[in-house]
């Protein structure tokens, strides 16, 4: 049996992959089985079958400055596509659980333009110029490199060139949906924007911990409160559904009429203990804001909790009436989720021998192993 590495240089694979999530290998299937996904950078071009829960496409570009979007679809909504997309090239805001800054690479923040964006955007959505589905909506999930609130000049652009991105890419409907860690009081611009264009945006706030001491040393970057933000986001919230044309939009794009979520990554000896656990509980109670529990992808010494069944059954307790889901990103089986990819483009110019030997790590777990069709 052939083992392929997940980098090829200059090499487009001609066979179809299929991800086995029990035995933890990709093996080649008949054409007519899934969908063909390609990778495609200016130097990497690589092409795999992630199925079962899943599809996914992860494209990296660089661009004339050899600056890096990351973007990723998923194909496994049915009744439209996700794109999770940056808002920056790198990000040095040391959020301890991205796999991506959690060592403080010194690199430069960069926004990035619409010109980048949008070719980009172009590029991972279609094939040969062809769209890769045929589904009619379209959400552009603001979740990738860097944090959103700190590029609103990108957000404000696409959204007022959306009738183009639509003819050009052949959609009929875009929602959007953005992640923030809430660095600084930003939201309150983006509200303003949001109301007066009708932009159907959903915030998706980055807690991870309850309490603001570990809060700070968890995410370091941020300047505000988690009383702060929770408010910021009811703000956000009661001032959206107070306008009628917006929510009708918002509602035809998204599951529910509620425009904010809490985000909590569990992670083991960090933010999963009981003291959190009650101080969240109290604070789900006053502000009633929906939220969801992302799966960790482990990194360096930090692990995946064991304790999330038994937090939301203790929210559930006590509080029956709130929304509360479960999500393990789809990334995290092919190296993509939260930086890991990214970061590897890094390597060459870091170039450290501690990071060379992580980069071969990563490299020698997800091989590619060639099966019969």
């Amino acid at each position: 049996m052939m083992q392929i590495e997940l980098f090829t240089k200059t090499q487009s694979f001609a066979h179809n992959y299929n991800y086995d999530e029990f035995s933890e290998i990709i093996n080649t299937i008949m054409l007519d089985s899934f969908f063909q996904l390609n990778i495609i950078t200016n130097e990497y071009n690589y092409s795999f079958k992630y199925t079962k829960k899943n599809h996914l496409l992860s494209n990296k570009i660089k661009n004339k400055d050899k600056k890096i979007i990351e973007m990723s679809l998923l194909f496994n909504k049915e009744d439209k596509d996700v794109i999770c997309v940056p808002t920056h090239h790198f990000c040095n805001l040391g959020c301890k659980m991205c796999h991506l800054t959690n060592k403080g690479l010194n690199k430069k923040m960069v926004p990035i333009k619409y010109e980048d964006f949008i070719y980009c955007l172009t590029e991972t959505l279609t094939k040969n110029n062809i769209r890769r589905t045929d589904k009619e909506k379209l959400l552009i999930s603001f979740m990738g490199v860097g944090e959103p609130l700190l590029n609103l000049k990108l957000i404000e652009e696409i959204y007022r060139n959306e009738e183009v991105i639509k003819e050009k890419l052949g959609y009929k409907n875009i929602g959007y949906a953005l992640s923030t860690m809430m660095p600084n009081n930003n939201i309150k611009v983006l509200k303003e924007m949001v109301n007066k264009s009708n932009m159907p945006l959903k915030v998706h706030f980055s807690l991870h911990t309850p309490i603001n001491d570990e809060r700070y040393e968890l995410i370091p970057s941020t300047k505000v409160s988690v009383e702060e933000a929770l408010a910021y986001l009811i703000d956000y919230k009661n001032c959206l559904q107070k306008n009628e044309v917006l929510m009708n939009k918002y509602q035809e794009l998204h599951s529910n009429n509620i425009p904010v979520e809490i985000h909590y990554t569990l992670i083991k000896n960090v933010n999963d203990n009981k003291k959190e656990l009650t101080k969240l509980c109290e604070l789900l109670k006053i502000y009633n804001i929906p939220i969801k529990f992302i799966r960790f992808n482990p990194i360096n010494e930090l692990e995946k909790s064991t304790n999330e069944q038994i937090w939301v059954n203790k929210i559930s307790e006590e509080i029956p009436e709130l929304r509360i889901k479960t999500y393990t990103p789809p990334g995290r089986e092919i190296g993509s989720s939260c930086g890991e990819f990214t970061k590897h483009y890094y390597h060459e110019e870091i170039e450290t021998k501690e990071q060379k030997e992580e980069f071969e790590k990563w490299k020698t777990k997800h091989l590619i192993k060639e099966g019969n069709e």
